[in-house]
């Protein structure tokens, strides 16, 4: 998806979306970077016009030149003195200019990586949902540092080309000829360099796209190692790791040789270009001897810079894939953002139903409906049980219910106000989820609490815990709230886990809570805990559990069948239970 917008750009499409980019960020900043490259490349040209008359009074005829008609006659001493004194400013300009500089590329990095971030978090869920982790970490981590190459290249090029036109100025005012055949060569050179910049582009989209590929390659391992080792894949996923990194590998060392290839042209064209300068200048021209070492040590030094733009200009092109990376995917999340930043008029809680109107929803074009014309009642602070067999529909329509997803076709209702636009992000603050992975941070459990609620205090925490029968073992703990959960808690056992999302959706006090399968992993015991916490809720808060075990549909007060999308049955237990295909499915509570 995103990969094909970037190869539709051409680099210098890619370079002028950078520049507009950095411009925008940078502003004022930019300017002052800009102001202290100028000082620099003047103090250079200045520099190199003072050798002339310090070389005369070295004794080393040179023609007498515009500083030294406007200085008089100096002594040597003073010459050496504005010599240092000019070198020595510039030196500390050099110093500041390059520390703002760093400071501009490393504040730019993190602005983008906070562009990119905020938009992910603002996006439509379903949409979200269709990125791939890995890319997205990829762009996110070693595009966003690539991008700062090219951020570095543009800070560099303003001094750079400063520089160029002082050293030009400064041959020019020595020899206007031979400056003008030493820019002929350095123009032939550039047309030449031409189809090197255009394969050091190509190869830098490529590398971009088997980075992606390996970094994929390593998410997935890692993510499903359980199931790699249960089936035996270790070695089938290791080939395909080592395969994504050859790929990778071949295309870098392929990017290497034309960088250097290109190295070795140009390095060597610019030492043919010095030595034809030298020799013209000397036997062609007559130059005096002060004028044409002065000469040289000016083409030199523009010889240098022109190479540092070019190499630079390589660099560039390896980064301006990746910053066209991240500039496609920030297009993307913004384009897929939620609507309704607007503040609601009033809050909005529960306090009579939800109504589901002629709810549909269809999670592509290309894919039968996931639900069809859903209409039903939720009563508040009920039990209600969503069940049916896998795939019938049931985290979809619970995704409706949070807020997170907007239904194709209907709409829902809370106390009669529908839920659309900035309703929705009001909702979910008033939803307590608890998923069926039980998903924590690594951190501790208190930060993990306060993520629902960030200014609880902590008898708060501690009645959710009890809520959630799970302050008995928190208190058991070497550091009890404190104590750190590991990666995605796994230093705990899954009903622990579930038994503390519990307590984090109400700490939060929700109008609504909704249970996506949260007993489907655990043993008797912990379901009873976590079945008794429900049972101390009820005529509290609306409740909406998602279940395949008839011990938690038996304790709802209201049962919501579904069936290949369509909702086929609806009333308690009771009435529905064994009367339709979408109870048979349920099994056994665990023993």
């Amino acid at each position: 998806m995103l990969l094909g917008e970037i190869s539709s750009e051409t680099a210098a499409a890619q370079f002028v979306r950078l520049v507009r980019d950095l411009t925008a960020f940078a502003g004022s900043r930019l300017a002052l970077v800009m102001a202290g490259a100028s000082v620099m490349a003047a103090a250079e040209g200045i520099g190199l016009l003072l050798l002339v008359p310090l070389l005369g009074l070295l004794g080393i005829t040179g023609s007498p030149g515009m500083l030294a008609e406007w200085l008089g006659p100096t002594s040597i001493e003073l010459a050496l003195a504005l010599y240092v004194g000019l070198i020595g400013g510039a030196a500390m300009v050099v110093a500041g200019c390059t520390l703002a500089a760093s400071r501009l590329r490393m504040d730019y990095v993190d602005d983008l990586r906070c562009r990119l971030h905020r938009a992910l978090m603002g996006m439509e869920w379903q949409a979200f949902s269709r990125l791939r982790g890995a890319e997205v970490t990829r762009v996110l981590t070693d595009e966003a540092v690539q991008a700062a190459h090219g951020v570095q290249f543009l800070l560099n090029l303003t001094g750079w080309l400063l520089e160029v036109a002082v050293l030009m100025a400064v041959a020019a005012r020595l020899s206007l000829v031979m400056t003008a055949g030493v820019l002929a060569l350095v123009l032939v050179g550039g047309l030449l360099a031409r189809s090197l910049h255009r394969r050091t582009h190509l190869l830098g989209k490529e590398q971009g796209r088997t980075g992606k590929a390996w970094q994929a390659a390593l998410a997935d391992n890692l993510a499903g190692m359980r199931v790699i080792r249960a089936f035996g894949m270790e070695g089938t996923r290791h080939a395909v790791f080592v395969g994504a990194m050859t790929s990778l590998r071949a295309t870098q060392r392929r990017f290497l040789v034309a960088v250097a290839t290109a190295a070795v042209m140009t390095r060597a064209g610019a030492a043919i270009a010095v030595a034809l300068a030298l020799v013209v200048a000397t036997r062609g021209f007559g130059l005096p001897l002060a004028d044409t070492a002065v000469l040289l040590l000016a083409y030199i030094r523009l010889l240098s810079t022109l190479l540092k733009i070019q190499e630079g200009w390589r660099v560039v092109l390896l980064a301006l894939p990746a910053h066209a990376g991240a500039m496609a995917l920030l297009a993307h999340c913004r384009a897929a953002a939620e609507d309704g930043d607007e503040q609601p008029p009033c809050p909005l809680d529960l306090r009579g139903e939800i109504r589901l109107e002629g709810v549909g929803y269809r999670h592509s074009e290309d894919r039968p409906a996931a639900l069809r014309h859903i209409s039903a009642v939720i009563p508040a602070r009920r039990m209600t049980a969503l069940i049916g067999e896998s795939g019938a529909g049931k985290s979809t329509l619970a995704d409706i219910l949070l807020g997170l997803t907007v239904p194709s076709e209907g709409c829902l209702r809370v106390d009669g106000t529908i839920l659309d636009g900035a309703l929705r992000r009001q909702w979910r603050s008033r939803v307590g989820y608890v998923p069926q992975d039980g998903f924590l941070f690594h951190d501790t459990i208190r930060t993990n609490l306060l993520a629902a609620a960030p200014h609880a205090d902590e008898p708060a925490l501690w009645r959710a815990l009890e809520q959630a029968a799970a302050a008995g073992f928190v208190r058991h703990l070497p550091q009890g709230l404190d104590t750190v959960v590991g990666d995605r808690g796994a230093r705990l056992s899954g009903g622990e886990r579930q038994r503390l999302t519990l307590a984090r959706a109400l700490l939060s006090n929700p109008a609504l809570l909704i249970l996506d399968e949260a007993t489907s992993a655990l043993d008797a015991g912990s379901e009873r805990l976590i079945l008794d916490a429900l049972d101390h809720l009820r005529g509290e808060l609306t409740v909406v559990v998602i279940a395949h075990r008839p011990s938690m549909v038996e304790r709802a007060d209201h049962v919501l069948v579904l069936e290949q999308g369509q909702l086929v049955a609806a009333g308690t237990w009771t009435e529905v239970g064994g009367a339709v295909d979408g109870t048979s499915h349920l099994g056994t509570a665990p023993a």
